[in-house]
């Protein structure tokens, strides 16, 4: 990546085709790239072209496409905003990154840190006062290979610190490439099955012994368990923004 670095590339990646979603990104990707540079591809905020016609065509090429994954490898920090700030949504563009090596400059999910493999894995935007602020953290690390390699210990044997993560592989009833258990899909309609196998089995013993026993407790599927909060702009506020 430091040899990529001298060609010409930026140390920051930007790979979004998708530019009016509730979290505004491209309105903070826009401030930080007055104070650090950052290559864009797709059709967001471009300013590069992808190196071939067939990845530049999104009906020959994925997200997932091995040339192109190859081609994203080349860049030391990825830009990695979801499309809207929700609890549980964490998508490929923050996994991809991390799979690839990169370090994620991540905005999304408030419950990231839970997952992450240590506590020092990505860089999380809302961390910073500024985009400007960020964007000198970003070269600092950017110029110091010793500190830049810390936010990748995670992937050398050992790395991984995060006991909570840890648990959750260890006792979770699905897995990934593992013919002895089922996807996450079909793990998830198991855990639903279980849960509501428990509660009928609930049901029939507090009507058996209404005195003794006493019913289960309702689950009711609330807003707050789907709903995402209300947009923000994704720099400044709402009174900073034209009308146009």
């Amino acid at each position: 990546r430091a040899e990529w670095r001298r060609r010409g590339y930026a140390p920051l990646l930007y790979l979004q085709s998708h530019c009016d979603v509730p979290a505004d990104r491209d309105r903070y990707v826009r401030e930080l790239m007055r104070y650090i540079p950052v290559d864009s591809y797709g059709k967001c905020l471009q300013n590069r072209d992808l190196p071939t016609s067939r990845l530049r065509d999104t009906a020959t090429a994925t997200t997932e496409d091995p040339e192109l994954l190859a081609f994203l490898s080349r860049y030391k920090f990825h830009l990695a905003l979801e499309n809207a700030i929700c609890d549980d949504y964490m998508t490929e563009k923050l996994w991809r990154p991390m799979h690839l090596g990169a370090v994620p400059v991540y905005r999304g999910s408030p419950s990231v840190r839970d997952w992450m493999p240590n506590n020092h894995s990505i860089i999380l935007i809302d961390d910073f006062e500024s985009p400007q602020k960020l964007a000198e953290f970003i070269d600092f690390l950017d110029k110091n290979d010793e500190e830049y390699m810390k936010y990748l210990a995670y992937k050398q044997p050992g790395g991984i610190t995060n006991q909570f993560l840890l648990d959750s592989l260890k006792h979770r009833e699905w897995g990934v490439n593992d013919p002895l258990l089922p996807n996450y899909l079909n793990g998830f309609e198991c855990f639903v099955c279980d849960h509501e196998l428990a509660r009928l089995e609930a049901e029939k013993a507090h009507a058996a012994s209404p005195g003794d026993i006493p019913g289960p407790e309702p689950h009711i599927a609330q807003p707050s368990h789907m709903d995402c909060p209300v947009p923000t702009p994704g720099f400044g506020s709402v009174e900073e923004i034209p009308e146009n």
